[in-house]
């Protein structure tokens, strides 16, 4: 195919699914932390949500003692430039907590920042409530 001299061969689809899944799992792991900036870091800088997503956090750690665990992440596919997955993540709040836990099905995008893959947006599909 027609390529630029020197470019990186792609990523298999096996590749860019472990790296998308990584970017996931790095984001819930510093939102379980409370640390908005390792949460962020996973999320694209010129995405569309990244100033909502800030606003959100800072509430959300205030107010909720809330976990979040991927339970599910089934990679789709990609374009030139994004990758698709689909993710459920489950958010548990406190047992005293007026929280309903419950399970987030999206579709995700993925889209590359200085050369590394980022959230970039998502599309809520459902929301399982009171799941255990």
């Amino acid at each position: 195919g027609l390529g630029l001299a020197g470019a990186a061969p792609a990523a298999t689809d096996a590749e860019l699914s472990a790296e998308v899944k990584g970017v996931v799992e790095s984001n819930l792991s510093g939102y379980n932390a409370e640390n908005a900036d390792a949460t962020m870091s996973a999320v694209h800088k010129s995405s569309p949500d990244y100033a909502s997503t800030t606003a959100a956090l800072s509430e959300q750690f205030r107010d909720l003692a809330v976990k979040a665990t991927l339970v599910d992440f089934d990679y789709m596919g990609h374009d030139d430039e994004f990758v698709v997955a689909r993710v459920k993540i489950k958010l548990v709040g406190p047992p005293e907590s007026a929280f309903v836990d419950n399970v987030v099905d999206s579709l995700v995008l993925f889209h590359q920042e200085n050369g590394v893959w980022k959230l970039w947006s998502d599309e809520v599909l459902g929301v399982e409530l009171g799941a255990k």
